[in-house]
């Protein structure tokens, strides 16, 4: 009569391990959004600077920036055509004695100041004529000394303006970036909620 009892017991102990295991896991998977925000940071240090080097080469091919931008985009994703077409952007202009700053450098600023706001989970993506990419979503929080509160106000763009739970994805609800998110962080697309915050701040300039 002692072998059931024994293996009654031994049953219990593995439930309370597997309790014990799932109640820990969530926590050990949790998304700490201050230690993502310092290797995103650390991203948009090594993006402008791969920029930087872009500048030198004239009329950069695709080649060109998945050579410079190794470590900080994705080769064959949208981010490449991205990156093309920011580092065709003039500068900025001068009208009227007052200096009006140009898309990428309003692009820069705006992915300084970015902080990690949580995670949008999985993102598959499929350029035109490239391999399926698995990627992942991260929203920013975006402020630029409050300027950006009509843009995320305007019911038109987001429907409406909140942070999804970590792990969700919503589109037009809060301005995210597309990752790969590896042993380094690199750009795998530009999303229209980050854009059109871009969009809206060179708006604003000549309003």
């Amino acid at each position: 009569m002692r072998l059931p009892s024994l293996t009654i017991a031994w049953r219990w102990q593995r439930m309370l391990l597997l309790l014990c295991t799932l109640a820990l896991a969530p926590a050990a998977q949790a998304f700490d959004r201050q230690v993502e925000t310092r290797r995103y940071q650390q991203w948009v240090k090594d993006f402008d600077n791969d920029l930087t080097q872009l500048a030198a080469v004239k009329n950069p091919t695709d080649a060109d920036i998945e050579r410079l931008f190794a470590n900080t985009v994705v080769p064959s994703s949208r981010a490449v055509a991205f990156v093309r077409q920011l580092a065709a952007q003039p500068p900025g202009s001068i009208s009227g004695g007052i200096a009006f700053r140009g898309r990428a450098r309003l692009t820069l600023a705006l992915l300084r100041q970015a902080v990690v706001a949580g995670d949008g989970g999985p993102y598959i993506d499929t350029p035109a004529g490239k391999a399926p990419l698995t990627l992942r979503a991260w929203y920013l929080h975006l402020d630029d000394g409050g300027r950006l509160e009509r843009y995320f106000n305007d019911p038109a763009r987001f429907k409406p303006y909140h942070l999804p739970p970590n792990g969700t994805l919503e589109r037009d609800a809060y301005p995210f970036l597309i990752f790969e998110d590896g042993p380094r962080l690199r750009l795998g697309a530009m999303t229209r909620e980050f854009w059109n915050a871009v969009l809206f701040l060179d708006n604003l300039q000549y309003g």
